[in-house]
């Protein structure tokens, strides 16, 4: 009877190990994967040459991402400063336009639709702030905040403070001219 109970409490607690690393790497292979989508985004607008946003639901612990098409407003004063102003001009007007991310509207991607559907982090994931060029924005105060990649080969500036199972805290950095991510 001794041996019996010996075995079933290592079993039990073997199971019980085994599921907190399963937590573990879900948690590593969700910072991977964002990790990931902001290095492939930075690349993927150049090569459709259109604005990609990763947009992040501080509310509801969510993220998609999106391309961003201008209002005829927006378009119409890009097309009008391109007659007399260089590509880098025009890049930095786009960019740097505040009515980018307000009155634009952000589609799935046409080449990766699936890209497009809200995904949720995993249970013990939660964003404590986000800070990019248009401030820095609690996970507490909730709302979304807009990463935004240029087809131009630049990034927005930004850092993602992630608190992972509570006690762990997570930092991803993107650097906005070669867009590639840093945990």
């Amino acid at each position: 009877l001794v041996l019996v109970i010996a075995i079933i409490g290592t079993a039990t607690a073997f199971f019980a190990m085994r599921m907190g690393m399963v937590t573990y790497w879900k948690e590593e292979a969700f910072l991977r994967r964002v990790s990931e989508l902001m290095t492939f985004l930075h690349s993927q607008a150049v090569v459709d040459q259109a604005f990609y946003s990763l947009e992040f639901d501080l509310k509801e612990n969510t993220y998609r991402v999106g391309v961003m098409r201008p209002d005829s407003e927006v378009a119409s004063h890009l097309k009008d400063l391109q007659a007399d102003a260089g590509n880098l001009t025009v890049e930095l007007a786009a960019f740097l336009n505040p009515s980018l991310g307000r009155n634009q509207t952000l589609v799935p991607p046409p080449a990766y639709p699936s890209l497009g559907q809200l995904q949720n982090l995993p249970e013990n994931v939660v964003i404590e702030d986000i800070q990019t060029r248009s401030g820095k924005r609690l996970g507490s105060d909730g709302g979304k905040v807009f990463v935004l990649f240029s087809p131009r080969g630049f990034s927005e500036f930004a850092v993602i403070h992630l608190r992972v199972r509570e006690e762990n805290a997570m930092t991803i950095l993107i650097n906005p001219f070669t867009g590639i991510t840093e945990i």
